[in-house]
């Protein structure tokens, strides 16, 4: 007999630092904000923080849930469903698109992650502008998809060619910093279309020379991108001595990805690691670097590794913080642990709750701005989606049926 589940256990988020920091210095961090720059956060910000402390509040609401067989009564409290900062929201909008994308989206074929990262001052720029993050993703999907139409082409492969791939953006580093880059689970190679058959071709291991390649082309296009959207000044006479005006945003971001106070603690060892990578971690002989671009395209996963599909998905998908890590210390201080250094120690960030909160809101993404985006033949409306799915799921039967 299998081993019963274990019993349902309401969380606790009045109990994290997270919330103690939330709920005794978010009106702090307001107020600061609007007295120290000409406007307030945005509306969203300030929805977000308020929508945060009211998560889990069986106060605010809950749902009432009775076992049909056994009459067990069951209390859920509403969620803030907010994206941003809610460590229990972001972690069930993981596993809920991370089982989507394998079940209904991803097909039964070779899957190979690129991770693109940019310079400190486009990273920055893309965490603020919309239009730019949008531009980066598509020029790194193209450079994807031209890559494999000519490696199949190559191979003596005729016909149509579809690649296709899912880009997860990431507006955040390891230690509680904004660090905008991109997580692409791409199929390893293409659907091939020859005369309304449809088959997939696998394409050969990419070979630092194509990755250099590739981040070669990305480089290219977006600085032909930014230049002509006016984002470069390239004239000597554009150039000024004073000092642009940022916004409370950029501001904001600014800090974020700063390096700020980081020390060495002994480690007490008994913190989960909650956001621990879930594939093979990037080593730095496996990535290249150009003008400040850096790709990595190592880390795949097999036809038949539905798992290790859902492991990609969901380290791409993953919250931007573990409040595992997150402590205050006696000073009133507080601390997040960026990672175990050996001996017992480990490496923390300190902060003012101030600090803190800047950084936090930092991370919070704007309305707008998709953190999952869909290109070729994984594209929504693309006409051969639905025979690609994959086949082995009811979501997949009822799309191709």
């Amino acid at each position: 007999m299998a081993s019963l589940a274990p019993a349902y256990q309401p969380r606790r988020p009045h109990e994290t630092a997270l919330y103690r920091l939330v709920k005794e210095h978010g009106d702090e961090f307001l107020g600061h904000a609007r007295d120290a720059y000409d406007g307030p956060l945005p509306r969203y910000v300030e929805k977000e923080l308020r929508g945060y402390l009211r998560c889990g509040d069986f106060s605010r609401g809950f749902v009432h849930l009775q076992c049909a067989n056994c009459k067990h009564d069951l209390l859920v409290a509403f969620s803030c469903k907010n994206r941003g900062l809610c460590p229990s929201c972001a972690g069930r909008r993981m596993a809920a698109q991370a089982a989507h994308l394998v079940d209904c989206v991803l097909p039964a074929v070779p899957i190979r992650q690129y991770v693109l990262s940019f310079p400190f001052e486009l990273s920055a720029l893309a965490a603020t502008r919309p239009d730019v993050l949008r531009a980066l993703a598509r020029i790194h999907a193209n450079a994807l998809a031209a890559h494999y139409r000519a490696a199949l082409k190559r191979a003596g492969h005729t016909g149509k060619v579809h690649p296709g791939s899912v880009t997860f953006v990431q507006r955040f580093g390891s230690s509680l910093n904004s660090h905008v880059h991109l997580h692409t689970c791409a199929l390893d190679g293409a659907f091939v279309e020859r005369e309304g058959a449809l088959s997939f071709a696998r394409g050969e291991p990419v070979t630092r020379g194509e990755l250099y390649a590739i981040v070669g082309r990305v480089f290219l296009r977006v600085h032909a991108w930014l230049k002509k959207r006016g984002y470069l000044r390239t004239d000597a006479g554009d150039e000024s001595n004073e000092a642009p005006r940022l916004t409370l945003e950029e501001t904001l971001t600014n800090l974020a990805m700063g390096r700020g106070t980081v020390r060495e603690i002994r480690d007490s060892g008994d913190e989960h690691e909650a956001d621990e990578p879930m594939s093979a971690p990037i080593a730095k002989s496996d990535a290249v670097t150009h003008h400040g671009f850096n790709l990595h395209g190592s880390v795949t996963a097999l036809a038949d590794d539905d798992v290790g599909r859902e492991r990609l998905a969901r380290y791409g998908l993953r919250p931007p913080f573990s409040v595992a890590r997150l402590s205050f210390q006696r000073d009133g201080m507080l601390r997040y642990r960026v990672k175990a250094v050996g001996r017992g120690r480990a490496k923390v960030r300190v902060m003012t709750p101030v600090e803190a909160m800047a950084r936090l809101v930092a991370l919070i993404p704007p309305p707008r701005y998709p953190l999952t985006r869909f290109y070729g033949v994984l594209a929504p409306r693309h006409r051969l989606r639905s025979r690609i799915a994959s086949a082995s799921s009811e979501c997949a039967r009822r799309c191709v049926s």
